[in-house]
């Protein structure tokens, strides 16, 4: 029987042995798995972060340039408003020095004439129809170029506001298209 118990303490040992080697292949195994996870995920991490910083570049690079154009189109709607208004003043100042120098001939005609009594009722009566007249037709101008003015001014903003729109949707479509390749990566 010793023979025997031999053979099996032999055969327990060679088993601890086995199952000794086998742990320490399997713990060897989890060691590297683990080591690899790790590297794995500090690439991953890495690569991560490599790509949001190009993309917040990306991103601040478009807001520049989105402030840029929006600020551009400000400027170009205030100089036309600004353009409207002095081109309103100086057609006003113009009016105004017709109108002050048509008076002026007319009171000196009237003052001329006033001495004639005769002519008196006829030179008032071709006056008063030439003031009307040229009232009525001032009117009509200043009508009209007021007319044209705001339709140009019309015109332009919506020039100014279909350019603005332009960049405001290309701005989208540029923040949509990072959006869709972050998430696709």
């Amino acid at each position: 029987m010793t023979n025997l118990e031999n053979e099996n303490k032999k055969q327990s040992n060679n088993i601890k042995e086995e199952t000794g080697k086998f742990l320490d292949q399997q713990r060897q195994q989890i060691a590297n798995t683990t080591s690899n996870i790790s590297d794995t995920t500090n690439k991953v991490t890495n690569s991560v972060n490599e790509y949001q910083q190009t993309n917040r570049a990306i991103l601040d690079k478009s807001i520049d340039t989105s402030n840029k154009y929006q600020q551009e189109t400000i400027n170009t709607i205030q100089s036309i408003t600004n353009n409207t208004i002095e081109l309103q003043k100086n057609f006003a100042n113009t009016f105004q020095s017709v109108f002050s120098k048509f008076i002026d001939d007319t009171s000196k005609s009237y003052w001329n004439n006033y001495l004639y009594p005769q002519r008196y009722t006829d030179v008032y009566n071709k006056s008063n129809q030439n003031v009307t007249d040229n009232t009525v037709n001032a009117t009509r101008r200043i009508n009209d170029i007021a007319l044209a003015s705001a339709e140009t001014f019309n015109k332009s903003i919506e020039i100014a506001q279909k350019y603005y729109n332009e960049a405001a949707q290309n701005y989208l479509n540029c923040i949509n298209k990072i959006e869709k390749s972050y998430h696709n990566h």
